[in-house]
């Protein structure tokens, strides 16, 4: 694949991450509807990245109507909203793993954009932790992916029947792009239903489904979440993800083994081209008579030894 980038590609790429903060607010608002009021509210942006939509809430925060918090987990995110949004911001660097350093029940909204999309066995834990921090009646709005990316990201069809939590590049570290997890809207039903109310489902938001969630008033575990449902479509996605996981993992096999085809390909050129250019040195020359000489002797004591 091509590494080129056409002139301006910064410019256009900070132009559309600019533009996807304000159309996330938005999106958050409608999801919301008319009825609904930050005044006096406690919000959170959980995985709230450089801020990119969390800075758009910053004239609540400045008017003192709501208390406004972001969390991630990259320090040096965390690091640049304490720089510029705190106060009168709060933002907290979280871990792999929950739990948050925070009261339960002392939060009225939380938002979780693009990062469900990536989580794999912390995803569970994740969602607990919010239902933790969410007070009774609080709102969830959790996006995920599948429906609108599955040719993109999987390279097949999507079919919804096939797919519950189904985790792609499982391997793949934050900075290749991390892993890929598909949710399906059956699945999050099924198992996220358990812990939330879910009041309505947005799709195609970005690429995205985006989920509007009441908590409630439970006691949740996470062996309560993932243990799976009465709907054979649980079986069904299991072996799909095996499927594609075993798909993946040939993938990269073969991409290894082209790998060291090439780079063995290119030692045996490297080697050629310089004894190439040996064989057309001064010193090769020189040392002819040397070599045709020990090849001579060699054959005269084969003689010997076969007489």
């Amino acid at each position: 694949m091509s590494t080129y980038l056409e002139p301006g590609w910064i410019e256009r790429f900070a132009e559309l991450w600019e533009r996807l903060g304000p159309e996330t607010r938005q999106a958050i608002d409608g999801l919301l509807g008319d009825d609904w009021s930050y005044e006096g509210k406690r919000i959170m942006d959980f995985g709230c990245g450089a801020g990119r939509t969390l800075k758009h809430f910053m004239p609540l925060a400045q008017s003192v109507s709501a208390e406004v918090w972001g969390a991630d987990i990259d320090a040096a995110s965390v690091d640049l909203l304490r720089q510029t949004v705190c106060p009168p911001m709060h933002v907290i660097k979280s871990e792999y793993l929950p739990p948050l350093p925070l009261p339960e029940a002392s939060f009225d909204l939380i938002w979780s954009i693009s990062v469900f999309t990536h989580l794999t066995d912390n995803l569970l834990p994740w969602l607990r932790e919010l239902h933790r921090l969410l007070a009774p009646g609080g709102l969830l709005i959790a996006t995920y992916m599948g429906r609108w990316t599955s040719e993109l990201l999987a390279g097949e069809p999507w079919d919804e029947d096939r797919v519950g939590m189904n985790v792609l590049r499982h391997n793949h570290p934050a900075a290749d792009g991390a892993p890929l997890t598909m949710i399906s809207d059956w699945w999050l039903r099924q198992h996220w239903g358990r812990a939330f109310e879910v009041i309505r489902i947005e799709p195609n938001i970005h690429n995205q489904s985006w989920a509007l969630l009441r908590k409630r008033d439970v006691e949740v575990s996470v062996a309560a979440l993932d243990v799976p449902s009465d709907d054979p479509r649980e079986l069904v996605a299991l072996r799909h993800n095996l499927v594609q996981a075993q798909r993946e993992i040939e993938a990269v096999q073969r991409r290894a083994a082209e790998a060291l085809e090439a780079q063995r390909a290119a030692a045996e050129q490297a080697v050629a081209q310089a004894r190439q250019e040996f064989e057309a040195s001064l010193s090769w020359a020189l040392t002819r008579p040397l070599r045709a000489g020990r090849r001579a002797a060699r054959a005269y004591r084969a003689r010997r030894r076969r007489a």
